[in-house]
């Protein structure tokens, strides 16, 4: 299995006392210790009208200028929010900036903010993408594209730079219903589940179902759906964000050093998803009974490496070997220094699985 980190979204709080270059700055220091330590991967997220990174290819630009080995790409850039020929181009150099180390995770987005503010139908967002994979596949070949959609006509448009990896970097296609497990067995060479987020339980309840009975269903999902198309699961990668933190004291640690940032991601998913502000008016551990916080608690994977580690695996029996865990352990407010110690103990983590099984 492959271990990276993220997701990262540069979430700027201006009460931390530090300005937004200095979050970018840090982002682009802690990529380049996950590749030190030894990490597979680093993800960035596409959000906008936010204190938040809109440019997600130019932050990938950025780290693969500061990297030499580590794979990096957006999970996930917002599909109906971009031209799928200009969207090549940048991906083709950021592939080339990084001697063919991008992938490109592609998702529907949901917010409706974002879809007014680019003029987008929040209606054919999922046609749209759909449009958008397939063009941007044809671009990144050696003859001109064409290609007739109902949202994008281009004739003989030759797109240049071409991309390092042949065919173009990996799409892998995000979501969590039954068409978007279809459209990533159809159009995608592999498949991002969120496991950080729950969105079908999320919505409804604002909490998270246990991720290992997720994870499984998941992989039943897309396994199905790969079949439909006489695909094979071996053949994918089956990545999915999960978050969590890493302390060499613990898990209770682990959670006393994240719980203040992790209830506001709470609380900011929760006015995202259309909850009603009285449900997570009172998302602050201050306020929370033990209860409500000891579930809150379960949703994240926290603990010491050797912990991490072995949930990891378990994770792993379920997925198999093409699992890629997106690891998040930077959170808004969270310093740079507790960032970078979890980063260092994710690698470590990282070294654990590489050792056979009861080493």
């Amino acid at each position: 299995m492959k271990l990276g980190l993220g997701v990262y979204s540069a979430e700027w709080i201006p009460s931390e006392g530090i300005t937004h270059s200095q979050v970018y700055a840090n982002d682009l220091e802690q990529a380049r210790l996950a590749e030190r330590v030894g990490l597979d991967s680093i993800w960035y997220s596409e959000h906008h009208f936010l204190n938040w990174n809109p440019n997600v290819m130019g932050m990938c630009a950025a780290v693969a200028a500061v990297t030499s080995r580590i794979t990096l790409g957006p999970s996930v850039v917002l599909g109906p929010l971009h031209n799928p020929i200009k969207l090549a181009e940048e991906a083709a150099m950021v592939d080339l900036l990084s001697n063919g180390r991008l992938v490109i995770g592609v998702g529907l987005g949901y917010r409706d903010a974002e879809y007014a503010g680019f003029n987008v139908r929040r209606a054919v967002r999922a046609p749209m993408t759909e449009e958008l994979v397939q063009a941007m596949k044809l671009a990144w070949r050696e003859e001109p594209v064409v290609f007739h959609g109902r949202h994008w006509k281009f004739d003989g448009v030759d797109v240049h730079p071409k991309p390092q990896q042949p065919g173009g970097p990996p799409v892998w296609i995000a979501g969590y219903v039954d068409a978007s497990v279809d459209r990533a067995a159809r159009l995608g060479d592999g498949f991002i589940m969120d496991g950080g987020t729950d969105s079908k339980s999320f919505g409804a309840s604002g909490y998270n179902r246990d991720i290992y009975w997720r994870v499984q269903d998941m992989v039943e999902r897309y396994r199905a759906a790969l079949e439909k198309q006489g695909r094979r699961y071996e053949d994918q990668e089956f990545a999915m964000t999960l978050g969590g933190f890493v302390s060499e004291h613990g898990a209770d640690d682990a959670w006393d050093q994240v719980k203040e940032a992790y209830m506001l991601t709470r609380r900011t998913y929760g006015s995202w998803y259309g909850l009603p502000p009285a449900d997570y008016a009172d998302w602050y551990p201050s306020r929370m009974t033990k209860e409500e916080l000891e579930a809150r608690r379960s949703e994240i994977m926290l603990g010491s490496p050797e912990v991490i580690a072995a949930n990891l695996r378990r994770l792993r029996d379920i997925a198999g070997e093409r699992l890629h865990v997106m690891f998040r352990v930077k959170y808004p407010g969270v310093p740079h220094d507790r960032v970078s110690k979890a980063i260092s103990l994710l690698g470590q983590v990282r070294d654990l699985l590489k050792q056979p099984a009861g080493v």
